[in-house]
């Protein structure tokens, strides 16, 4: 009898990780809350990002890069000037978009003016000053802009 409650417990405990992710498919609808666009402006590829920023997220941001990689432009800037909050995982993506560019020999900056949350967040990990950063597009492209 003992066996059996513990096997079923074993069971059950194995699969609700599964039942769980059923559930919030069935039952809870999920949204973005995020919104990542891109474009290019004057031979810099844009990476505009607004709301909030999260491991539900991240995917959005790692396509953008791969669409960066493509084009292969000198720069690439990303707008976090309307994200309202971003955690650990948003940080851990930006990292790694950073040392993708540095690899392949292409500059990246973060452009500003970042909001509390998000400015909190790289204040407490002390990871800004691993990037560059601009406080506008118009300042990242002056700066990109080969000299006449």
């Amino acid at each position: 009898m003992v066996f059996g409650l513990v096997l079923v417990v074993f069971v059950a405990g194995f699969f609700w990780s599964w039942v769980r992710v059923w559930i919030r498919m069935i039952f809870m609808r999920w949204e973005s809350r995020a919104v990542v666009r891109v474009s290019e402006e004057a031979g810099v590829f844009v990476v505009t990002v607004s709301g909030e920023l999260d491991f539900d997220e991240e995917d959005l941001l790692e396509a953008s890069w791969d669409e960066a990689d493509e084009r292969r432009l000198p720069a690439t800037a990303v707008d976090l000037s309307a994200v309202t909050f971003a955690d650990s995982a948003a940080l851990g993506v930006l990292l790694d978009a950073h040392d993708r560019h540095r690899r392949d020999g292409r500059a990246f900056y973060l452009v500003g003016p970042l909001t509390g949350a998000v400015r909190l967040l790289f204040d407490r990990s002390s990871t800004l000053d691993h990037f560059t950063y601009a406080a506008s597009l118009q300042q990242v492209i002056d700066q990109t802009k080969p000299e006449a």
